[in-house]
């Protein structure tokens, strides 16, 4: 019997365009550069993101890629090897803030069962958070739409899940575009720490629009996408 793949093997995806691997300590450079894009920082805080930070975050992500099976990738061009960006899926923890989702899911138990593992933190079991960010140089090329086809084909049709949700502050109609042009329906707001339009810093009540897509409605063909295949 020949010897299982590894799990990056597994868990890396290809597109047309993209080779998208999962995030641990060996890409911390590649998600530094993507994070400290000037077009990509401020939506995420108030201040550059330093070396340390990015490698806290490459560690959460490798982790929840191995006890969640589960996480983002860093997106690289297939032709050139470029850093593209980052993006994918990931859980979402068991909380009053992720709560705020069930609202916008169907009234059934499996909203709110949690995932087996309990590190690196209690994790809801059957729907995931899809998301991206690409460095400046690559925006308006249908990358973003790449990824999150991906990221669906990779919950659905690998993980299973019943639901992807995706989540935006309510001023950045870019990455609601994608959410919707990737068949996710939007569905309303929830309110969360993050940016608002106008006023500077981050605030705790700042309204993110909420878009979802149901795998019952993806199955009915009532969402689009296509599957990406291992690398």
């Amino acid at each position: 019997m020949e010897d299982p793949p590894p799990a990056d093997a597994v868990q890396s995806r290809l597109t047309s365009r993209l080779r998208l691997q999962p995030v641990g300590p060996a890409n911390v450079r590649d998600l530094l550069l993507v994070h400290d894009d000037d077009e990509v920082w401020p939506w995420y805080g108030g201040e550059r993101p330093s070396l340390e930070q990015a490698e806290r975050q490459a560690r959460l992500m490798r982790e929840s890629w191995r006890l969640h099976g589960v996480h983002k990738w860093i997106a690289y061009d297939r032709a050139s090897g470029e850093v593209v960006g980052r993006g994918g899926l990931s859980r979402t923890p068991v909380d009053d803030d992720w709560g705020q989702i069930y609202d916008f899911l169907p009234g059934e138990p499996w909203v709110r069962v949690a995932h087996g593992a309990t590190r690196p933190f209690v994790a809801h079991a059957n729907w995931l958070e899809l998301g991206w960010a690409l460095r400046r140089d690559f925006w308006g090329h249908g990358y973003a739409s790449e990824i999150g086809r991906a990221g669906l084909a990779f919950a659905f049709d690998i993980l299973g899940v019943h639901a992807v949700v995706s989540c935006t502050v309510r001023h950045n109609q870019r990455s609601r575009a994608v959410m919707e042009r990737i068949g996710m329906r939007y569905v309303g707001e929830i309110r969360s720490r993050g940016m608002i339009e106008g006023v500077e810093g981050e605030r705790d009540d700042a309204p993110y629009a909420v878009c979802v897509l149901l795998r019952s409605d993806r199955d009915q063909g009532t969402g689009r996408g296509s599957a990406a295949r291992s690398a």
